[in-house]
């Protein structure tokens, strides 16, 4: 047998194939009915066990199923103790009789005889072989001697194999580690290296379950951790696998429902510090973890780092009935604890030094990705706070701009008005005056004719009269601005007052060859208003329409009743043919001393002041006025159109005399 172990050392590539092929061989030399190896280290704590039957192929396991369980927990403690004090192998004919004080569990009846020896590499043990067999049996010198030999060839595979998987396992936790630096480095979600980390340790750790919980204080967070234990809320953030509802206690266990176990996870499951002593005692370790390999041994232990006083004041979602292993890894920044990094498995198990080793890296990196994503989620509240602040900044310069570029044009405008303004009066005011000047000159001729002093008298008259009708206009203007005039309504037939215009504006009309047409109702047009600023009104707009009006043209005046609610009104239109108000132009119409492009080069005479006048005087009647221009399809003139509209009562006079009848 020994040529035969020496030989699968030479010719295997690795220290785990060759440990599967010895434990073959030795099964099969000594006809066992079950043959292990398990790998101890340092702190003579079992981490790997390779497991061989007669049916089945050797295989390794690190936690091992029922009944290994229960072989791992029971005959190794044991049958080490029983080989540590002999430097021979021990030979068990009956365990049960062998041990008769160990209490031997269920899962271990079927196993009677039992041969084991230690195995030992440059002076240290490494290992212990175990060959069983369900019936008792007598084991000869010759079985311990062969035992004895293959223990060194099982030695060196052990120690190979530890140390390829040392090698093995740091590769693994580098890569691992270095993507999950990468990760946080590129910026990835919380949640998204949350998963990472705990998908990750799962299967490096070949653990049962990882799970990210974090803290949030009702006050400020403690930096350093004494004795005290703050009022915080910890959330589960974050859990691999996610559906676990096995590992949740039984329905059974309590009256009321669990949490997590209708949707079998405990994601986003809440729970107090104050409720679960092993958090308390994390809180406080430092930067340490809690350590429990096995529950029902911490409640027992000596040990203060890693004994519990109860299981009772314990969060359910650690349940350490239905998983006892726990590695429960704080995450903190400079002395303020985050959170925690959560381990559990199904079984109990020997958690190594390089495993809390790596934890520990791993929890380095999910607070810095913590504290990371919280101070990016402070840089972006501030820069979306002075982003807001910005924005609001800038529609206030704008809505500024908009004023400060309305008030603008509006002093353009007021300007323009000014300059029309000067120009308007300057030529109104100068013109008469010239002209009463030169026939002031020529009156004080002596040899002036009497006809020729009747005409300058003329002049003189007329503009002075010009000059008095300007003032009039302007203080009329000033009065109805000041609301100083009354208005003293009377009962007036509309539609004769139209036809005395008419007649009289008939004559002034034929130095233009313009026509006025007058379209009216065969009845008349009672209405209750002050005839005298009605009578204004009417003038100005016939004025106006003559002054523009093209030559030959006609001008149409006609007027109507329309009896509508909420009030009855009068409507009036006159329209004439002629130069174009641009629509620039008729917002500014009924402007004072508003007057058309160009018309001051025609020499067109007036102020200014009519329209202004007509508009007053019609608001001054409770009604309004209006003006549209339109292009006409057959020539390149447009026809201008004045609306007025007045209700048939002013004020608080009575309908009751007035006609009701439409027109």
């Amino acid at each position: 047998m020994r040529q035969k172990l020496a030989q699968i050392l030479l010719t295997s590539d690795t220290g785990q194939s060759a440990l599967l092929e010895l434990i073959k061989v030795i099964g099969e030399t000594f006809s066992a009915d079950y043959c292990a190896i398990a790998l101890e280290t340092f702190n003579q704590a079992i981490n790997q066990t390779v497991y061989w039957t007669p049916h089945g192929q050797a295989s390794f396991y690190r936690h091992p199923p029922v009944p290994f369980a229960a072989l791992q927990k029971q005959l190794f403690q044991e049958v080490s103790q029983e080989v540590s004090n002999y430097p021979q192998p021990v030979a068990f004919t009956d365990i049960q009789t062998g041990l008769p004080d160990r209490q031997i569990p269920p899962e271990l009846q079927k196993i009677k005889a039992v041969l084991a020896q230690k195995t030992h590499f440059q002076g240290r043990t490494n290992g212990v072989i175990m060959v069983m067999r369900s019936q008792p049996h007598q084991w000869t010198q010759e079985d311990m001697q062969q035992l004895d030999t293959a223990s060194a060839q099982v030695a060196i595979a052990i120690s190979q194999t530890q140390l390829e998987r040392q090698v093995q396992q740091q590769v693994r936790y580098q890569a691992f580690i270095d993507q999950l630096t990468k990760a946080i480095r590129n910026a990835w979600d919380l949640h998204e290296i949350f998963q990472l980390a705990t998908a990750g340790l799962v299967t490096a750790l070949q653990v049962s379950r990882a799970t990210v919980l974090l803290l949030k204080y009702s006050d400020r967070p403690l930096k350093n951790r004494t004795s005290q234990i703050p009022k915080a809320k910890i959330t589960v953030v974050c859990e691999s696998p996610r559906a676990c509802d096995r590992l949740n206690p039984p329905a059974t266990h309590t009256s009321e429902p669990t949490i997590g176990l209708a949707t079998g996870t405990w994601l986003n499951t809440s729970f107090t510090l104050s409720d679960c002593q092993l958090c308390q005692q994390a809180f406080t370790n430092g930067t340490e973890p809690v350590v429990i390999p096995n529950f029902a041994d911490a409640l027992s232990s000596p040990t203060p780092a890693n004994s519990i006083s109860t299981a009772t004041n314990i969060a359910p979602l650690l349940n350490p009935e239905a998983m006892p292993a726990l590695v429960l890894m704080p995450l903190e920044n400079q002395g303020t604890v985050l959170g925690y990094l959560a381990l559990q498995h199904l079984q109990s198990c020997p958690w190594q030094p390089e495993d809390i080793a790596f934890v520990k890296l791993v929890a380095a990196q999910l607070s810095t990705a913590i504290i990371q994503a919280r101070t990016l989620r402070q840089v972006q509240a501030l820069v979306e706070e002075r982003t807001t602040q910005l924005q609001r900044s800038l529609e206030v310069q704008a809505k500024l701009y908009e004023k400060t570029r309305q008030q603008v044009k509006q002093l353009r405008r007021l300007h323009q008005i000014r300059e029309e303004f000067l120009s308007t009066v300057s030529h109104e005011l100068r013109t008469p005056l010239t002209s009463m000047t030169l026939a002031i000159r020529m009156l004080r001729q002596a040899d002036l004719s009497p006809e020729r002093q009747a005409k300058y008298l003329d002049i003189l008259e007329q503009q002075c009269a010009q000059e008095t009708n300007l003032i009039n206009d302007l203080l009329a203007l000033q009065k109805l601005e000041s609301n100083s005039t009354p208005v003293q309504p009377q009962r007036t037939d509309f539609r004769d007052l139209i036809q005395d215009l008419a007649q009289s504006f008939r004559a002034n009309l034929t130095s233009k060859n313009l026509t006025l047409v007058v379209n009216l109702p065969s009845q008349p047009l009672p209405v209750h208003t002050d005839p005298a600023s009605l009578n204004r009104i009417l003038v100005e707009l016939l004025t106006n329409a003559e002054k523009y009006a093209d030559y030959g043209s006609s001008i149409h005046l006609s007027a109507y009743r329309e009896l509508s609610y909420p009030e009855n009104q009068l409507i009036l239109k006159l329209s004439n043919v002629g130069a174009a108000i641009s629509p620039e132009e008729l917002p500014f119409i009924f402007d004072k001393f508003r007057r058309g492009q160009g018309v001051t080069q025609k020499a067109v005479q007036g102020t200014g002041l009519g329209l202004a006048l007509a508009k007053g005087l019609a608001e001054h009647l409770n009604g309004t006025i209006a003006v549209s221009s339109r292009p006409l399809e057959q020539n390149q003139s447009w026809e201008t159109c004045f609306t007025l509209t007045l209700p048939l009562v002013h004020g608080n006079s009575t309908y009751s005399d007035l006609d009701r009848t439409p027109s």
